[in-house]
């Protein structure tokens, strides 16, 4: 659900980072029971067109954020 409902966020070249909190994106971020286990959803032809980085800080813009200094599939969060 997230790569249907927060594509246009986290996508690589064309991502707007911030989704308005009463976004479909939003919605599924918040709704999440647990953000980390999302990180370990991606698929790996997924992580070639989305920034983890992006998708980071969705899910901080949206209230449901990744722990700072977790591994996210391979990557490091630092915000």
């Amino acid at each position: 659900m997230v790569m249907r409902d927060c594509w246009h966020n986290i996508e690589k070249s064309l991502g707007d980072r911030y989704p308005p909190l009463e976004s479909p994106c939003c919605h599924t971020i918040k709704d999440a029971k647990d953000i980390h286990c999302v990180c370990d959803r991606f698929m790996a032809h997924e992580l070639t067109l989305i920034s983890l980085s992006k998708f980071a800080t969705v899910t901080r813009a949206c209230g449901n954020s990744l722990h700072t200094h977790s591994n996210c599939v391979g990557c490091y969060i630092f915000i």
